[in-house]
């Protein structure tokens, strides 16, 4: 018969300013601070994170310094991806300065996985602070703010989203080199293999987008953009119901006897006068509008019958 036991796991955020009490008992998960790592949420026209992985280098080439090499990782959120760019050996020179053994470590992930549902603003030290922006998890100087919330990631429950331990493995046995070289030879191989497959998605997606903005006449920027669609969708939204609420006046089989007298619209309000209208003829229309859903209201101005609605 044979024991084991889970060992204890800790959670800890990582900055420059995080004091580790370093247990070798423990296994560490660590949630890397937005200090230590580029982040972009993008909504693009590909299929799978994996695709957006093969291009990610791209989508950072006006915002990286050139002189690093950086390794990208990439997830998927309901409709957008989030990518990111961080340095490798400053991640390991961190995690080694505040003297924690990296057979101690159980995994790493980005604090924008794990604390993307945070409400507030929380203090990480005595100069930064996290915010939760427009989804994208930001830090900002704590003096900016009256009122912060400490920060409690001991009983968060971690993503599937953490980054592969072999990406962080400095401590490597010689013995095991010879095999890790010719691994990496042949990730070469296929990547020179897939090199001009990359290089052909990266100009098609250079070329769609550039079709894109060209044929729909669009503005430099997704947020100018985003207010016009916003705003014609507004606008389509209440042409939709002033075209709902005229149809159902006209399908209100007026009498004879009966006419609309008068159509007006604006601000957002439409006016309808019908003539000849009695308490029976009322009751009808008003059924007739309630039964469509339409928000109106109704009063009389002697035998005429003003119905207004709101869009």
């Amino acid at each position: 018969m044979s024991l084991t036991f889970k060992q204890a796991q800790q959670n800890i955020y990582l900055d420059s300013m995080t004091n580790v009490d370093f247990d070798p008992q423990v296994k560490y998960n660590i949630i890397l601070s937005p200090h230590l790592y580029w982040v972009k949420k993008l909504s693009l026209p590909l299929k799978n994170a994996k695709e957006v992985k093969k291009v990610a280098h791209t989508l950072f080439e006006e915002s990286l310094p050139e002189d690093v090499s950086y390794s990208y990782e990439v997830y998927k959120k309901d409709e957008d991806f989030f990518v990111f760019a961080y340095d490798d050996a400053q991640i390991l020179a961190l995690i080694e300065e505040k003297g924690i053994a990296f057979a101690n470590i159980a995994a790493v992930y980005f604090a924008q996985s794990e604390l993307d549902v945070l409400e507030g603003v929380y203090r990480v030290n005595d100069t930064e602070a996290l915010q939760v922006k427009e989804g994208v998890v930001v830090l900002l100087p704590s003096a900016w703010f009256d009122e912060l919330k400490i920060l409690d990631i001991e009983g968060i429950k971690l993503s599937k989203h953490r980054l592969k331990l072999q990406h962080f493995s400095n401590f490597i046995e010689k013995n095991s080199l010879n095999k890790i070289m010719i691994a990496l030879a042949l990730i070469v191989v296929l990547l020179l293999v897939e090199l001009f497959i990359y290089k052909h998605q990266v100009t098609l997606l250079a070329q769609e987008k550039e079709n894109i903005f060209s044929k729909y006449h669009l503005k430099p920027t997704m947020m100018q953009n985003r207010a016009i669609l916003e705003h014609y969708t507004r606008k389509n939204g209440q042409q939709q119901k002033l075209r709902e609420a005229l149809i159902s006046l006209l399908q209100s089989y007026l009498k004879n006897s009966q006419k609309i007298e008068s159509i007006e619209y604006s601000n957002s309000l439409l006016k309808v006068s019908i003539s000849n209208v009695n308490a029976q003829d009322k009751n009808r229309i008003v059924a007739l509008l309630h039964k469509k859903k339409i928000d109106f209201t109704t009063k009389m101005q002697g035998s005429n019958l003003l119905v207004e609605v709101k869009l």
